[in-house]
């Protein structure tokens, strides 16, 4: 018995099922002073300059109010790399990453209903307490006390299962793909950017960054009627990229002003700047290249300090926003486009992998190549 119950690493308590189901565990399973904990993989952040980890974790348990969905597609974003590799971010060691992410209903808890075991869903970025106002009212995504996936608030989507809130859950059609179902969430950033900005038909932009918020600002700023969009990105496979979805032009800052492209373009500045990189100074490039009475909408999250010149900002007099997260209807809308057809994100997903293949995936994107969204799938 002792060498048994080495084999499966306990000595007393809870039993620990290695995805197997025989001998005497089986036995000890029915009684309920030793419940079958079940254990799933997670790739986790370990500490600054280390790479991810593949670990075993218990599964998440459905308690009263919460849902938990099996995974099956989550997408690395810039936030991610960004968080994993500086000290400001604070990001604990042990965190389970990832907020880009759709999947299946596997557990309901009690109290909740409207949601079906085997149901696809996407699972947004947040995690609505289900009790303020916000949330009785059935507006999770203005919640009061809202927590963030993925973050080191509450586990995210590296994992073959979450847990999470109705209020964080929305319906996908059957016929919609786990892939486009993961890009929700960057796909209703770009849209709320776009409304934070203003953004009418008949106007021009330039995007900053073709990483995947930046094309996912470009999807919508085309769809909205955009006279002509700009991007201006480093690397020439995602400028590429931005030109198969629709960008009038794509430059390399190093070597081209993208305001000055749109100007031979167009015979003016852009009406609008989408800043989609994050990092910084970029800010203060976006105010160098927006005209006076220009709009800079900020959606690239930045974990530095970004200091940048308000005297010219000033002199121009510009509209700066700043866009993070979503509002009620964006989250229904976007996966409404993609169900569709009218809006399509499968050209930016360049590159799938399993879990185990994670941590190299994600520290190759710290110096991107030919990569623009990477994408885990179970």
């Amino acid at each position: 018995m002792a060498d048994d119950a080495a084999a499966l690493s306990i000595s007393v308590g809870p039993i620990t099922q290695a995805r197997a189901h025989d001998g005497w565990a089986s036995a000890f399973a029915a009684d309920l002073r030793y419940p079958l904990v079940t254990i799933m993989k997670a790739c986790v952040f370990k500490a600054i300059g280390a790479p991810l980890e593949v670990i075993e974790l218990p599964d998440p348990v459905a308690g009263p109010g919460e849902l938990v969905v099996r995974v099956k597609a989550c997408g690395i974003c810039g936030s991610d790399l960004h968080a994993a590799t500086t000290a400001k971010a604070k990001l604990p060691s042990g965190t389970v990453m990832g907020h880009e992410l759709a999947g299946v209903v596997d557990q309901i808890g009690t109290g909740v209903s409207g949601f079906e075991r085997g149901e696809p869903v996407v699972v947004m970025s947040y995690l609505a307490c289900g009790e303020c106002a916000k949330c009785r009212a059935g507006i999770g995504v203005r919640c009061e006390a809202m927590a963030l996936i993925g973050f080191g608030e509450a586990p995210g989507g590296y994992a073959e299962l979450i847990k999470t809130r109705p209020g964080s859950v929305f319906k996908m059609p059957e016929t919609m793909s786990f892939r486009a179902g993961a890009t929700v969430e960057p796909l209703v950033v770009g849209l709320h950017g776009l409304r934070r900005a203003r953004f009418q038909a008949g106007e021009t932009c330039v995007i900053m960054g073709a990483g995947s918020i930046g094309l996912m600002t470009l999807l919508w700023a085309r769809f909205a009627g955009a006279r002509a969009i700009v991007v201006s990105e480093l690397l020439l496979d995602r400028r590429e990229v931005a030109l198969k979805l629709g960008a009038d032009a794509a430059v390399d800052p190093r070597m081209h002003s993208p305001a000055a492209a749109m100007t031979r373009l167009t015979g003016a500045g852009p009406d609008v700047i989408f800043e989609c990189i994050g990092e910084a100074g970029t800010m203060a490039q976006a105010i160098s290249h927006a005209p006076r009475g220009g709009r800079i909408a900020i959606l690239g999250v930045s974990m530095e300090d970004d200091g940048f010149p308000p005297a010219l900002a000033m002199s121009k007099e510009l509209e700066i926003n700043f866009s993070l997260g979503l509002a009620p209807g964006e989250v229904e809308t976007a996966i409404a486009v993609l169900a569709s057809g009218r809006l399509s994100t499968n050209a930016m997903i360049t590159h799938s992998v399993g879990i185990e293949d994670l941590p190299r995936a994600f520290a190759a994107l710290t110096k991107p190549a030919k990569q623009t969204k990477v994408m885990l799938e179970f």
